[in-house]
């Protein structure tokens, strides 16, 4: 009788623990490797809404994933951007860095022209200036 309710508490603490732990690999505040602070991200469209800004006329331009690494002490970003329209288009990006508590970690960037031809994907990388830079927002303009 003993060894049943051993087993039977043994199964259950082995269940609490698998219902209670986060699926997947990411730390708490960080969507597919991507600093989220206390915003509720469940899906990729969450997080490229999140990050992602429009600054004067806006583009048809869409950014569609997004992912993040650590490297060092650097935060690493892809993000990949579609022209589903059937003529070429001119954007401008930049890339806003933020810091812990909020404000900006570093100069203004400049705007990068790209030039997206008519249904494609691109995919643009950035690594922050600095460490002190823990977050970030993704600006684009259209060019036409």
């Amino acid at each position: 009788m003993n060894r049943t309710w051993i087993v039977v508490l043994l199964a259950a603490a082995l269940l609490a623990g698998c219902w209670g732990t986060k699926p997947g690999f990411e730390k708490a505040g960080f969507a597919y490797g991507c600093p989220i602070g206390d915003a509720k991200v469940s899906s990729m469209q969450d997080l490229v809404k999140l990050k992602v800004v429009s600054e004067g006329k806006r583009t048809t331009i869409q950014a569609t994933e997004m992912r993040c690494t650590l490297t060092g002490d650097l935060l690493k970003i892809d993000a990949s951007l579609n022209n589903d329209s059937s003529r070429v288009k001119r954007i401008s990006y930049k890339y806003r860095w933020i810091d812990r508590e909020g404000m900006r970690a570093w100069e203004e960037e400049t705007w990068k022209p790209l030039l997206m031809y008519e249904n494609s994907n691109l995919t643009i990388n950035a690594v922050s200036p600095t460490n002190k830079a823990v977050d970030f927002r993704l600006i684009l303009m259209s060019q036409e």
